[in-house]
């Protein structure tokens, strides 16, 4: 009987310092601060949507044109020296053009165009051979330029030096808080990050192939929040 006495009375105080133990940790006074890093480095890859479109009264036909031209444009991809892994067709429809509808009831409807659109993606590791690239395959027969962007093949030492910067503007800003707030820093609770792309500039279907390509150059940014002990 006695034993039993003890065990429960050891059950009863387990009860009563579990919520003080929590009392303690909830009351305890945190400061928390958020810190910004940036860092930049030049593209050193670029990726390239490029196509043919063609128009005709025949579906065959417009069909056909199509799949020379495009035939005629790899062909002189790959004459860069672009290795043909580095080529993926990303798209390919063929249908009609949207016609206008009559006015009137008694507007005769035109005879529909089909339109034939066949897209590659062409990836570069090196940016420096976008502008050839571009003229070869203009002068081989692509007529739809889509798009062109950078990037960082390996964006991991931007990455932590972007992160390196942002802890430390943080533990910055800590230690001028608690310095007009009157309080010591103590030990860091919690770290919380996230990052974030500046791309460099990219250029759409509208621009000159004879206009030079300047890549410019990408920043990774990265954020933190920092939970500090403080007393």
């Amino acid at each position: 009987m006695k034993n039993i006495r003890i065990v429960f009375l050891g059950i009863m105080l387990l009860f009563l310092v579990a919520p003080l133990a929590f009392a303690v940790d909830n009351n305890m006074s945190k400061l928390i601060v958020q810190g910004e890093g940036k860092a930049s480095a030049a593209p050193d890859k670029a990726t390239i949507v490029l196509g043919v479109q063609t128009r005709d009264a025949s579906a065959a036909i417009a069909a056909a044109e199509n799949a020379r031209q495009m035939n005629e444009t790899i062909t002189a991809l790959l004459a860069t020296g672009i290795a043909e892994s580095e080529i993926q067709t990303s798209s390919y429809t063929l249908g009609t053009e949207p016609q206008d509808v009559p006015v009137t009831t008694g507007e005769k409807q035109k005879a529909p165009v089909f339109l034939s659109s066949n897209t590659v993606t062409v990836n570069l590791n090196n940016t420096a051979d976008v502008g050839r690239v571009l003229d070869a395959a203009v002068s081989a027969g692509s007529n739809s330029i889509q798009e062109v962007t950078f990037d960082l093949q390996n964006p991991g030492p931007q990455r932590d030096q972007a992160l390196t910067l942002a802890i430390l503007d943080a533990q910055r800003k800590a230690e001028v808080a608690a310095k007009a707030a009157k309080v010591k820093l103590g030990r860091v609770l919690e770290i919380s990050e996230g990052y974030g792309y500046v791309a460099a500039a990219s250029r759409s279907a509208a621009f000159d192939v004879a206009t030079p390509i300047l890549p410019g150059k990408m920043e990774i940014t990265a954020s933190v929040t920092v939970t500090y002990e403080i007393s």
